[in-house]
């Protein structure tokens, strides 16, 4: 009986939940073993601890963000000021650090990718074809660096046009999360295969993807934590909430930021401070929004353990309720 009532709850819950092909059909569907969230029928458990990855994870972000917005800034007011450096080699200085960690991440994060073992690649995906995040930073980086390089070329350098690509970052990342967020809504599906999510299959946010490429390929997962995540994502309704939330306040929040960035690179007299609102600004918000996350991640997970627990023991309230009418007549 007790076996029985441990897979009715698993199918009544999956009932809701979109299909997701080959990418988890062959995975488990239940976990029994204790866990952070305890013994919890059903819930299928990440089996990932950020702080043991955290030296490499803290390390790099710090070094990515460092590059992405304290360097500039650091290097173009003294160069700018103290300095009698033509402009253009000043630009050329800045320009030049650019990408310098994010192109070794990048790198090696493509040589995890692309390598014969298919240890960090998206579920049933090929050597060749990267995960929906790298692909889409591609775009990102390419279009980053242009704007970069061309407005470094003139004599006089185009200070504004050079603050600008962080908040058209935030702006690009927020709308995929917003589109992305409308479609899985609205039940639509994915027109090409993203990430571990099969063509054809229900789209869904931005923000789960992000975490399982992310997660998967720079936090060490793996494909096992891209099974894993798609289980839950699968199986918990109010994961599926959560990151629905999640996305939108991603989504929403790097929109307005980014945009408003944006106004106030050109808005401002002072091209010399417009250049520090571009590259800092955004910052701020970043870090803002991380700290929101962590504590709202912390507390919604919570809160699926509670709401599980509670669907459960009714279902199985009602299974055995049934059974004693059936065993009454």
């Amino acid at each position: 009986m007790a076996e029985s009532n441990h897979d009715s709850e698993h199918t009544a819950e999956c009932t809701e939940a979109p299909e997701y092909g080959n990418a988890v059909s062959s995975a488990r569907r239940v976990s029994m073993a204790r866990d952070e969230y305890g013994n919890l029928p059903g819930l299928p458990r990440l089996e990932y601890r950020l702080m043991e990855h955290k030296s490499k994870l803290f390390l790099v972000s710090g070094l990515l963000i460092f590059e992405g917005s304290i360097l500039p800034i650091i290097l173009f007011y003294p160069l700018w000021y103290l300095t009698d450096l033509r402009h253009g080699i000043l630009f050329a200085i800045i320009t030049s650090f650019f990408g310098l960690v994010s192109g070794l991440e990048f790198a090696h994060r493509s040589w995890r990718l692309i390598h014969k073992n298919d240890k960090y690649r998206p579920l049933d995906g090929t050597r060749w074809r990267f995960d929906f995040t790298h692909a889409t930073l591609s775009i990102c980086y390419t279009i980053m660096t242009g704007i970069l390089i061309g407005a470094s070329i003139p004599h006089e350098p185009l200070v504004r046009p050079l603050a600008i690509p962080v908040p058209l970052l935030f702006i690009a990342a927020g709308m995929l999360c917003i589109v992305t967020g409308a479609m899985s809504a609205l039940g639509m599906r994915t027109a090409c295969k993203v990430s571990s999510i099969p063509k054809g299959a229900p789209q869904p946010p931005y923000v789960l993807t992000a975490v399982e490429d992310v997660v998967g390929v720079d936090g060490g997962g793996a494909r096992h934590f891209r099974r894993r995540l798609l289980e839950r994502y699968k199986a918990s309704k109010y994961f599926r909430r959560l990151i629905a939330e999640l996305n939108w306040f991603w989504g929403i929040g790097s929109v307005i930021n980014g945009a408003g960035s944006l106004a106030a690179v050109w808005v401002i007299p002072s091209q010399e401070i417009a250049y520090g609102v571009g590259w800092g600004e955004p910052l701020g918000f970043f870090v803002v929004w991380t700290v929101i996350t962590v504590l709202w991640t912390r507390r919604g997970l919570r809160e699926e353990k509670k709401l599980w627990a509670v669907n459960s023991r009714d279902k199985v309230a009602v299974m055995e309720s049934g059974t004693d009418t059936q065993n009454t007549n």
